[in-house]
């Protein structure tokens, strides 16, 4: 924890000093934003959370777990606010196990939804990034055209290990030999689960299909933002972008804070420049922040979706 702790404070100090000579230039350009396009920045990213929980419910089904969509939909705010709290942009996720486990009792499920979910959608921010580097037809530039090519060789590798048979037959015969606190048949559990998806083609196929509609709006938002302060910047170019940016957002840190930021000033920055790229940040973090509110509102009011004291200890250490 305090690592990740470490990791956000560490590059939010260093992106502070590294702007400190441009504070007046980020300031001017943040008061000349378009509330009307912020606002409807705002709106954008909310359908996007309603698209996001619309295909985690499919999975939860998909899993034999069958919870309110509009319970899901909540879920989902609330997993925004914990995102503040624990590690990584995807610790909210662990509040979803921990309350589809509460309410079905049956926590490999609720864990291999969540898995999939958050499997399913990193897969399609890679798509949606070759396809943008594809129909750019070299303009994104060749580093970036390499880390995207990279990030999609990587996904069609573990896809290829999760859906292949003899494969899938090879990692449970090594998993089965982690005796210490019975690791290899939990891990086999998950891997045999996960590897069950082979054969649930449809719903990976809709699910999917959700995601990259999710992910276009996601997209979309980032685009608004970007125009509300006035800069230019090809929608295909944002579709390349954030999806490394959300890619590396996801390592440890707290809730991607930090990571965010300084990944989208390094990548947006020699397009639009340091100060608009960084004012792009913080409109988006104004956004998540806005989310968050409303997701603690929801678990303030809720009683149903509250978590103990000791529970969250065991979600933090779950995720170290």
């Amino acid at each position: 924890m305090l690592l990740r702790v470490g990791v956000s404070v560490g590059i939010l100090v260093f992106l502070v000093w590294k702007m400190r000579g441009n504070f007046h230039d980020i300031a001017a350009t943040l008061v000349k934003t378009s509330p009307i396009l912020f606002l409807l920045a705002t709106l954008l990213f909310i359908i996007n959370i309603v698209f996001v929980s619309t295909r985690l419910q499919l999975l939860f089904i998909a899993e034999g777990i069958r919870i309110p969509f509009g319970q899901v939909v909540e879920l989902s705010f609330i997993g925004y606010f914990f995102n503040n709290f624990l590690p990584t942009a995807v610790g909210g996720d662990l509040v979803k196990v921990y309350y589809a486990h509460k309410t079905t009792r049956q926590m490999a499920k609720s864990f291999i939804a969540i898995f999939m979910d958050r499997f399913i959608g990193l897969f399609c921010f890679v798509f949606l990034a070759v396809a943008a580097v594809l129909f750019s037809r070299g303009k994104s530039g060749a580093e970036i055209t390499k880390i995207v090519f990279v990030f999609a060789l990587v996904s069609i590798a573990v896809l290829f290990v999760i859906l292949n048979t003899a494969i899938a037959k090879v990692i449970l015969a090594r998993l089965s030999k982690f005796k210490l606190w019975d690791l290899g048949e939990r891990l086999s559990k998950v891997y045999r689960a996960v590897h069950e998806y082979r054969n649930k083609k449809g719903v990976i196929l809709i699910v999917t299909g959700i995601s990259i509609v999710a992910q276009v709006i996601y997209f979309l938002t980032i685009y608004i933002l970007v125009k509300s302060l006035d800069a230019n910047l090809v929608l295909t170019t944002i579709f390349i972008l954030m999806s490394i940016v959300s890619v590396i957002s996801m390592l440890p840190s707290m809730g991607g804070l930090g990571l965010r930021e300084g990944a989208i000033v390094a990548f947006f920055g020699p397009f639009i420049g340091n100060e608009k790229a960084f004012s792009v940040s913080i409109l988006l973090f104004a956004v998540l922040l806005i989310v968050s509110l409303v997701g603690a509102f929801i678990y303030i009011s809720a009683p149903q979706f509250r978590v103990k004291g000791e529970d969250l200890t065991k979600l933090e250490e779950y995720s170290a």
